[in-house]
């Protein structure tokens, strides 16, 4: 038992001595062309060893200088590695006296992996592997590891074929790459960042020699992903570029793990983000997704994002939504307390040099992105920007490319339903470009003033429909470049900063004491309450800061029916003309009676200065006393009213001019 012990050993001995005997040079050209098969094999690409220089200590193998392999036509190299180490199985070298030249790992330092979005939409690497027949492909490496690796991003989609670095400082340790092995394995990265700040380990159990089969129990695998401290412009990059613009800021840490579950794959994780902005304040918020993935229907996998929670100044959401993968599509319902619109409307921030990243995903991908469907419902206690406020929001809505369409959707604005279907929003803007379509029912109007303006001007129920376009949520920059038109009917109005039947009635004393009818002339009590606007109509256009009527406006007040023409600021400034038809009790009133009346007397007026201050000025003495003069009535005496008044109009129109 002794001898046969020593007899192997000395036959071990032998092999080793003969093995050392052996020149490095040999070694090295029997290791460079068992690389370049095993890749070459692997791969299905050209393979190419620049330099290779083999050694026997500490462990047998060789320093690789530019390893290469080759990409299709004009494409970069898929990998390059300028430093490499391979390590060779000392027991077949030795047994074969240097002949079976087998490497156990391979190391592999400055690593750049370059991937290509072609213009046909295939990538670069779809292909590995393909080229050779199974035959060919027995050859394997045990172990692989990467140091300071990167990976590249080439869109030839795009114009001028654009290049991004999408991870950096790479450092990956895969273990049992063969046929038959348990493949496990470990990777740090940095996503847009100058630090590691992604970690990955995973482990999947042997895979099946072909592809698997119905019935065929799926590989185990476990894999924990954990991102620390993350960009959110990272993500912001993997979104479609004309919605970039949603997220201009904040820090975000991730986890997720996956899993196997009676023969699915689980996903479970959880986020949370930090100083998240969208156009304005900075918030937290975190959210928790989940999946089940069935290998053999990968592609109608689904993934739930829950517990969604975003707060911070002027907003306050939370909800759930889902994401599909075939066809891709997102929902979302989300509900909160409050949100202002500037965190959607508002301009975006100057992006600061610190934070800015290459893009992460090629361009064309990105605006494939932009097509998904994205849908889902609002529901808002209060939505508000400024003073002005709408609560009970309930809204279904649609992102299509970056645009934000309204589908349904209603809420209360000072006691008043609101329809906002139609409305739509261009968030891909730095300064978002919006269109509102209201149609609206009961809003009572001295609410609305009182909060917008701190006076209510207008008393009032207000319905009507209206269309404005505009940019932006700085209504003092905004509402020059507004836009649009309108219908609107004011119920049980009345213009509380104003009485203009005091303004009309010392004209119309006038008027009668022009007409020698001084003892005839009475008063008007001033309304309480300004003057009354019942059934008030008006038809507009909005353009250049100013709300022109296209029709005149008509209204129906204590004095009588009138009519106004002209525009109202949206700064509230008024410049308007138009008339009121004093009615037969108004002037009966004023003249006591003196003057038999049986129509309307028609009155010019003229307003101007504010809603809040508004300066009304009636017509002139002599068209006052042109209406008071009855038309048709007939003579009856020197010292009938109707006459003296005709005889004082005439001296009227014969006094010389000063």
């Amino acid at each position: 038992m002794l001898g046969v012990g020593a007899a192997v050993l000395v036959l071990v001995l032998v092999l080793a001595a003969g093995a050392l005997a052996l020149k490095p040079s040999w070694i090295a050209e029997r290791l460079r062309g068992q690389l370049e098969a095993i890749a070459t094999s692997a791969l299905g690409r050209p393979v190419s060893v620049e330099k290779l220089d083999a050694h026997w200590l500490p462990r047998p193998g060789a320093a690789i200088t530019n390893l290469r392999v080759e990409g299709d036509g004009n494409e970069p190299p898929f990998l390059e590695a300028p430093r490499a180490t391979a390590t060779v199985q000392l027991w077949p070298l030795i047994r074969s006296l240097g002949k079976d030249v087998r490497v156990s790992a391979l190391k592999l330092d400055a690593t750049k992996l370059n991937l290509v979005r072609r213009e046909d939409g295939t990538w670069n690497h779809e292909s590995l592997g393909s080229t050779r027949p199974r035959s060919e492909r027995g050859a394997f490496v045990e172990d692989l590891r990467i140091r300071d690796g990167v990976v590249n991003v080439t869109d030839l989609q795009a114009a001028g074929g654009t290049a991004a670095v999408v991870l950096r400082d790479i450092d990956a340790e895969l273990k049992g790459l063969g046929p038959g092995l348990s493949f496990e394995g470990a990777m740090k990265a940095a996503l847009a960042a100058s630090e590691q700040n992604v970690a990955m380990d995973f482990k999947v159990d042997p895979l099946p020699a072909g592809k698997l089969q119905p019935g065929q129990p799926v590989p185990e695998v476990t894999l924990h992903l954990r991102g620390k401290d993350l960009s959110v412009n990272a993500f912001r990059n993997f979104l479609p570029p004309r919605a970039a613009g949603y997220f201009t800021g904040g820090r975000m840490d991730i986890g997720a793990d996956v899993k196997t579950d009676q023969g699915e794959y689980t996903l479970a994780g959880h986020g949370s983000v930090r100083e998240l902005r969208l156009r304005g304040e900075p918030a937290s918020g975190s959210f928790a997704f989940t999946s089940r993935i069935d290998p053999a229907h990968a592609k109608a996998a689904k993934v739930d994002f829950t517990q969604i929670a975003l707060k911070g100044p002027g907003i306050q959401l939370g909800g759930t939504a889902s994401a599909w993968m075939a066809p891709t599509r997102v929902r979302f319902a989300l509900q909160g307390q409050e949100l202002d619109v500037k965190h959607l409307l508002g301009v975006l921030p100057p992006q600061p040099k610190n934070e800015e990243s290459a893009t992460a995903l090629p361009a064309s991908v990105r605006a494939q992105l932009g097509k998904v469907d994205v849908g889902g419902t609002l529901k808002l206690a209060k939505l508000h920007h400024g003073a002005l406020v709408a609560t009970d929001v309930d809204a279904q809505a649609r992102l299509d490319d970056g645009v934000l369409l309204v589908h349904r959707g209603g809420a209360t604005i000072y006691g008043g339903h609101t329809d906002l279907t139609g409305t739509r929003v261009d968030l891909t803007k730095k300064q978002p470009e919006w269109t509102l379509k209201v149609v609206l029912a009961g809003m009572d109007t001295a609410k609305a003033f009182q909060s917008l303006s701190g006076h209510p001007s207008l008393r009032g129920k207000a319905s009507g429909e209206l269309q404005l376009t505009g940019t932006g949520v700085d209504w003092a920059q905004a509402r020059d470049s507004v836009t649009g038109g309108g219908s609107v009917q004011l119920r049980d109005g009345a213009l509380t900063t104003a009485d203009v039947g005091a303004e009309v009635a010392p004209v119309l004393t006038r008027g009668l004491e022009a007409l020698g009818l001084k003892d005839a002339t009475g008063t008007v009590q001033k309304a309480a309450q300004g003057t009354r606007l019942n059934d008030l109509s008006a038809q507009f256009r909005v353009q250049g800061g100013w709300v022109a009527f296209t029709k005149p406006m008509a209204f129906q007040s204590d004095i009588g029916t009138g009519t106004l023409d002209g525009r109202v600021g949206l700064d509230q400034r008024l410049e308007l003309k138009g008339t009121i038809n004093a009615s037969e009790q108004f002037v009966s009133a004023i003249t006591r009676g003196a003057i038999p009346m049986k129509a309307p007397v028609t009155i010019p007026l003229t307003i101007t200065g504010t809603l809040r201050a508004p300066e009304v000025k009636p017509g002139s003495t002599l068209d006052v006393a042109k209406g008071l003069l009855p038309g048709g009535q007939p003579q009856q005496g020197s010292e009938n009213p109707v006459n003296r008044a005709r005889k004082g109009l005439g001296d009227l129109f014969k006094r010389p001019r000063k």
